[in-house]
């Protein structure tokens, strides 16, 4: 039995498992405050999403994704980074980013309700060419997402939620086509959408505070 064969069958038996934790990660990336758990639990969601791709793509396919995952996970880190020691214009060190758009308790309860409302339509739910598993993490991601983008306002989060949200597209896509191509524009596409964000992430913690607005707490140290 080849390496490829072996992933793709430790892939089928674990589905499930990875299934869970893929949701749990997604979860998290909503949930939580401190950007460097944020950032863990994407880098464990691209490494999920890699070994469930390996049921419907080459496993070095795959590879890709976890590779990217793990590129776009060290740009952002290197960004936050960047900020705990850098001047910002017209802004102390203390006040130089925004709060997140809400309290991490309204996010979990949104969450949790967002779940209850999951599993009482996910058996409504249906995806062409897409089994039970793979349509339930297709959606879980796809709602934590959405949620993600609604519920944080400053680039780093919200961007780690634009991300969740295209892993769910990205096993959506791959489950109903195979080609080197799309994989390859595909991937590519979200390693320039992770500079963006890195971008984003020190555009908007070096910049000078807005006219009238008042000074918040900086995230980055919580």
């Amino acid at each position: 039995m080849s390496a490829t064969d072996f992933l793709r069958q430790m892939s089928i038996l674990l589905t499930l498992p990875v299934v869970v934790l893929l949701c749990v990660s997604a979860t998290a990336i909503v949930v939580l405050r401190d950007w460097r758990l944020t950032l863990f639990a994407y880098g464990i969601l691209s490494a999920l999403l890699a070994i469930l791709l390996t049921q419907r793509i080459p496993a070095e396919w795959a590879l890709l994704q976890a590779i990217v995952g793990g590129l776009v996970g060290v740009m952002l880190f290197l960004s936050a980074r960047q900020l705990q020691g850098a001047p910002a214009t017209g802004r102390s060190r203390e006040a130089r980013w925004p709060q997140l758009a809400s309290p991490a308790i309204f996010r979990l309860l949104t969450m949790v309700l967002a779940a209850v409302a999951f599993v009482s339509v996910r058996s409504s739910i249906e995806l062409p060419l897409v089994n039970t598993n793979f349509r339930d993490a297709i959606v879980w991601l796809v709602i934590a997402g959405t949620m993600g983008l609604a519920l944080h306002e400053e680039p780093l989060h919200a961007g780690l939620a634009l991300l969740t949200l295209i892993g769910g597209l990205l096993l959506l896509i791959f489950n109903l086509m195979l080609s080197r191509m799309i994989v390859g524009l595909l991937e590519s596409w979200q390693l320039l959408l992770g500079l963006a964000i890195a971008y984003l992430t020190v555009s908007r913690g070096l910049a000078g505070p807005d006219d009238g607005a008042e000074a918040a707490s900086s995230w980055w140290e919580r």
